[in-house]
């Protein structure tokens, strides 16, 4: 049983939401990291019954004990407040502010960039085959009718959710540029590590972007972990795993296809030689 700052012990920890959603898994990520036993509740995305209790259909869910709230970072400095243990935003009001404004940029770029993927790529063999991936991997939680798996593909391409963020897009940025952009602010905001913003230790925004980035690989809709090519990114991701379970995607295991290879992060020989 863990208690909160105020000595209250708790016994109930849910997060409801689908494993398909990036601030979902973000929220899992920070439970994660401050070791807080909780428990996951898929929720059907086109029928939320499991959140009804909430009066709105908005995932993530926290629930803890008799209250509940949602949102991705105001779920993760309400774990803050209650659990300062392993923090989330850093040491000061410095780094507190520089990871919140990498925060910003990792809902208003990085993952805006794959939900515009969804949304303008051309509906062909591939975009489909990871769409029926997508469905299977709700409907292995939540179990979905064959009418609605099959349609997958156009329905990711009237997602309400998706198109009311289609509406902070810049149309002047084609989504290759916006791709190209993107990858090149992440290695600026990892600014050499060993964590994003440079720091020390990992923030919330570490394990925002953590899933975000081995999802598809895991899941099998990519062949291979491209951002595992880049040594900066290959060293942060290798310092991410001690602090996350080997599956942290919130999927059933069963549907994890594509394992990390410990030794595909290994340090260098001669990184190991210097820190001897």
């Amino acid at each position: 049983m863990v208690k909160t700052t105020k000595g209250r012990p708790v016994t109930k920890i849910r997060l409801y939401g689908y494993s398909t959603s990036p601030f979902v898994r973000k929220v899992g990520c920070c439970l994660y990291y401050k070791q807080l036993p909780f428990e996951f509740v898929p929720v059907d995305p086109t029928n939320p019954e499991q959140i009804a209790f909430t009066q709105q259909t908005q995932v993530p869910v926290l629930q803890i004990d008799d209250e509940w709230r949602n949102d991705s970072t105001p779920l993760a400095l309400w774990l803050e407040e209650l659990f300062p243990d392993k923090p989330l935003f850093g040491h000061n009001e410095q780094e507190r502010a520089l990871i919140l404004s990498m925060d910003k940029w990792v809902t208003d770029s990085l993952i805006l960039s794959s939900f515009r993927f969804a949304h303008e790529t051309e509906m062909t063999a591939r975009f489909r085959q990871t769409a029926w991936r997508m469905a299977a991997i709700v409907s292995s939680q939540t179990p979905l009718p064959d009418e609605i798996r099959n349609a997958w593909p156009e329905l990711l391409k009237m997602a309400p959710f998706i198109k009311h963020m289609m509406c902070d897009i810049d149309k002047s940025e084609l989504l290759p540029d916006m791709q190209m952009r993107v990858g090149m602010e992440l290695l600026q905001h990892l600014n050499e590590g060993p964590f994003f913003g440079g720091l020390q230790q990992p923030s919330m925004v570490d394990f925002a972007i953590y899933p975000q980035l081995v999802f598809n690989y895991m899941v099998g809709t990519e062949q291979d972990l491209k951002i595992a090519k880049v040594p900066a990114l290959r060293q942060w991701l290798d310092n991410m795993r001690q602090y996350l379970p080997e599956n942290p995607l919130l999927v059933p295991d069963f549907m994890i296809v594509g394992h990390l290879p410990r030794e595909a992060f290994e340090p260098h020989p001669e990184r190991q030689v210097a820190n001897r």
